[in-house]
């Protein structure tokens, strides 16, 4: 079925002439309206635009006309990007109502390449979770499995391109926001290098605002890692350094599975074990490695940076903290209202830590050329959609791991790419977990996104990549 081939594959479709925009589109909606009622993953729509654009890229080709390079591809943005002719809500009642005047950068990056925008995907409210549900658009379901999460916060993106509802899409990662939707929904998913991809048009921050927060960064969703590529290569004016090597026997590669000090669930671990075993009888060259960072300091100066970004306009979040911390028996409360009140002199000291961070990290990728590692410590776990989704909300909610439970807001793995600002690809390991879809992380070198990519489009060659959800098929 067309619309679960890669995007490059469709773009080749769209080229030859095989097969029209409009008619590209119309697959796509299709499939949405049979769909996507059980799902819940598109959730706005500007139809007659789409449309329109997609007629015009079929009048230029017809007549020859060179066209960018996405020319004609019907692709689906997350909620929290602003796009001219839909609202942009990022989940959040108080902006149920906003519809932006203009298009954040890189969804102009987008239309300018030739994309046929055509709706908004669902997201968790602020996007600030790790499940898609807000009072707006309700809860997303995965593809997979609808009565587990698709992950967040760019759940409804990772779970629409899952679903064959979109060819491409545009999501967003400060607390592993591409990465582990990708990974929860069996889909290819990479956060570029901080700063590779302009993030003005965002929300959060609040619209109007300009400035680019530490951390966050906006990247790619797809059913390849080719179509990663194509993607970075309309998004990034700075992610062109190219790629390391062009074989996969050609290299370094370094695993590192937690020690003491990150969890991953045993059925997971052997997910990932048996993806390792596949790239070694392909003549990969994977060995367990120790972290150039001490992993738990590294974990803490993230947590701080992190929630010092929230904590700054959010006052009301660390006192939401502050009053649970009595019922806290994990001491999580407590830690994380005291980093949202960071201090101008505690922002100083993070960025020194983070400093010696980017040391460490390019010492390793002059041994190595990337380093596997788990996207999260679980597969896909069953909805917890209580409360609104601020973090407070999430405080007393729990994960299991190998049986026990264990803090939701204690991931961890998320954290060791963004902190240091480094590019992170998530793919599909090829295995399952009861019925589930699991992914490994490639961490990849500084300003070198198109390593970890490259790496990301070898593996899928010896593994199979993308499959189909059953249900879906």
């Amino acid at each position: 079925m067309i619309n679960f081939d890669s995007a490059t594959a469709q773009l080749r479709l769209l080229q030859d002439k095989q097969i029209s925009a409009v008619e590209l589109l119309d697959s796509y909606l299709v499939r949405i309206e049979r769909f996507n009622p059980a799902y819940n993953l598109v959730v706005a729509f500007d139809l007659d635009r789409a449309r329109a654009d997609a007629e015009e890229i079929d009048r230029r080709r017809a007549r020859g006309e060179m066209l960018g390079p996405l020319a004609g591809l019907p692709i689906t943005i997350k909620d929290s990007f602003e796009v001219v002719g839909m609202p942009a809500t990022c989940g959040l009642e108080h902006l149920r109502d906003h519809r932006p005047a203009r298009d954040a950068d890189a969804v102009a990056l987008l239309r300018e390449a030739g994309a046929v925008i055509f709706g908004k995907t669902n997201l968790p409210a602020g996007a600030s979770d790790w499940q898609s549900f807000n009072p707006i658009y309700g809860l997303s379901r995965n593809p997979w499995n609808p009565e587990r999460t698709v992950g967040g916060s760019s759940g409804g993106a990772a779970a629409a391109v899952a679903a064959g509802f979109t060819a491409l899409e545009l999501g967003s990662d400060i607390g592993g926001s591409i990465r582990i939707p990708a990974h929860f929904c069996g889909v290819f998913g990479h956060k570029p290098t901080y700063a590779a991809v302009p993030l003005r048009g965002h929300i959060p921050p609040p619209p109007g605002m300009l400035h680019q927060p530490e951390l966050g960064v906006a990247g790619p969703l797809a059913r390849s890692g080719a179509d990663l590529a194509l993607l970075m290569s309309v998004l990034s004016t700075t992610a062109k350094r190219a790629p390391r090597h062009e074989r996969l026997e050609n290299f370094r590669v370094g695993i590192w599975m937690g020690g003491d000090a990150y969890r991953v669930d045993g059925a997971y671990r052997a997910a990932i074990e048996a993806f390792i075993e596949d790239l070694g009888q392909a003549g990969a060259r994977v060995v367990p490695v120790d972290l150039p960072v001490d992993p738990v300091d590294s974990y803490e100066t993230y947590l701080r940076t992190l929630f010092a970004i929230v904590g700054a306009p959010a006052p009301h979040e660390a006192a939401a903290f502050e009053k649970l911390a009595d019922q806290d028996e994990t001491g999580i409360a407590a830690k994380l209202a005291g980093y949202m009140r960071a201090t101008l002199g505690d922002w100083f000291a993070l960025a020194e830590k983070r400093e010696h961070l980017f040391r460490a990290w390019a010492g390793y990728f002059t041994h190595y050329d990337v380093l596997l590692c788990p996207a999260v410590p679980v597969v896909a776990f069953p909805h917890m959609a209580e409360g609104s989704g601020v973090h407070s909300d999430q405080l007393f909610r729990r994960i299991t791991i190998d049986g026990q439970p264990a803090p939701y807001l204690d991931f961890t793995w998320q954290g060791l790419a963004t902190v240091a600002n480094l590019p992170a690809t998530v793919m599909p390991t090829g295995r399952q977990v009861d019925g589930l879809p699991a992914g490994i992380q490639i961490i990849g070198p500084y300003r070198e996104d198109l390593t970890s990519i490259r790496f990301a489009e070898l593996a899928e060659q010896v593994t199979g990549g993308f499959k189909v959800p059953p249900e879906l098929a």
